[in-house]
């Protein structure tokens, strides 16, 4: 069972399989390429793009066609394994990595020492924080018999800038990648009360040179100028790869 949101759906991956604003891949994103590693012989995708805590258990959302159910209505109490990836949508991820933008090359933005950014960095921790909690408690309050995989944020940005992909200095960058970690420590949080999975693919991406400023081949996300299928600043088929061989792994053992 698959829930969450962009980073689950894999929007623009393969935009001929998008049917509507959930802008699905849905034999491209980790959900699909998950199913085959472990040979599911039932799967259910209700990723959607843009999609908020709220819309995993609570809230219809707007797909361009209609609106799709709370995610969480597809759980069934004999499910035995779901994903999630959730909290962009209403995190301040996008107001504080602009911060941060240096508008031609060289340039340095200086958000790490602008206390507005912290600011946002702080206060949009504290606002997804018990939502997510919330989410992870309705799962496994339907579904107490699975096994669920809390996937992170991070992985496009690194330690580095590379404009204008990546557009800002690289002290910025290791900055940003930092948020994302502190911002990461809210799934740490919850997959310890619930006693779930987490996932830290953007440890993975970044430790491992797979970061946006990555080579071809190499970059698992995409940046602001995506140079394969993927949204801007999104996982693209590498990662989606990536992401599922890791949960593959972890219930192998």
């Amino acid at each position: 069972m698959a829930l969450g949101d962009s980073r689950a759906a894999g929007p623009l991956i393969d935009f001929t399989e998008h049917r509507d604003l959930c802008l699905r891949s849905p034999d491209l994103n980790y959900p699909a390429k998950l199913a085959r590693l472990i040979g599911a012989t039932t799967v259910t995708d209700v990723t959607c793009s843009a999609a908020k805590p709220a819309h995993v258990i609570s809230t219809p959302q707007f797909v361009g066609t209609g609106f799709a159910p709370p995610q969480i209505e597809a759980l069934r109490p004999d499910t035995d394994v779901v994903t999630l990836s959730i909290g962009g949508g209403g995190s301040h991820h996008l107001p504080v990595s602009v911060r941060c933008a240096a508008v031609v090359p060289g340039a340095d933005a200086g958000c790490r020492d602008n206390p507005r950014a912290e600011q946002l960095a702080v206060e949009g921790i504290a606002t997804m924080a018990p939502q997510v909690d919330a989410v992870v408690a309705a799962i496994v309050a339907k579904a107490p018999n699975a096994e669920v995989f809390l996937i992170g944020h991070g992985g496009s940005i690194g330690r580095r800038g590379c404009w204008p992909n990546m557009p800002v200095s690289d002290a910025d960058a290791v900055w940003l990648e930092r948020y994302f970690a502190r911002f990461n420590q809210i799934y740490v949080d919850a997959a310890a009360r619930y006693g779930v999975h987490y996932v830290d693919i953007a440890k993975a991406a970044v430790d491992g040179g797979h970061d946006a400023c990555a080579p071809a081949g190499q970059r698992w996300f995409e940046g602001i100028l995506p140079q394969s299928p993927a949204e801007p600043a999104h996982p693209n088929a590498l990662a989606m790869t990536a992401i599922a061989e890791m949960i593959a792994d972890d219930l192998r053992r």
